[in-house]
């Protein structure tokens, strides 16, 4: 026996070196797909919300307007920024051509509950009136402006021409 261990102590064997732990890079294919993924959802979401915040220029506008100056504003210069406000969301040449009861009826075709062609009357003698409406009138027909400018705009669903039907 003492010679076997003789045999196995005279081998020249060198020292075991461990190979180097396996790194992380490059990247499986997988985790380069989860990232791609991930970067085009960025993406859309960053597209999705600046169009979503460019929709709502107009409308963010108008309201201000009318919120800085809806003390000072006549009826008919807060109709004026009601149009200015439906132009930028809907056809010119549907939208510019319209008055009177045909203008009211389009505000209340954008609307769940119609709210200006009930107050007709208001609005003419409002708009139309040699002598000055009363103070509360005037309110009650800013603030549909208001309401409409809050719940119309932008379009829920496509334009469709409303006078069609």
């Amino acid at each position: 026996m003492s010679q076997i261990q003789q045999q196995t102590h005279a081998l020249p064997l060198k020292p075991i070196h461990l190979p180097a732990d396996p790194s992380a890079w490059p990247l499986a294919w997988g985790y380069w797909g989860i990232l791609g993924a991930i970067c085009v959802v960025l993406v859309i979401i960053f597209i999705t919300h600046r169009s979503i915040r460019n929709k709502q220029k107009a409308k963010k506008a108008a309201l201000q307007i009318l919120a800085k100056n809806a003390s000072h504003f006549s009826v008919s210069e807060t109709q004026e920024l009601l149009r200015q406000a439906a132009l930028s969301y809907f056809p010119r040449q549907d939208i510019a051509k319209l008055t009177g009861d045909k203008w009211l009826s389009f505000l209340d075709s954008q609307l769940a509950s119609p709210r200006f062609l009930a107050k007709s009357d208001l609005w003419k003698k409002a708009l139309y009136a040699a002598g000055k409406s009363s103070d509360h009138t005037n309110a009650e027909l800013i603030e549909d402006c208001q309401h409409w400018l809050n719940n119309a705009l932008p379009p829920k669903r496509k334009y469709r021409n409303w006078n069609a039907s």
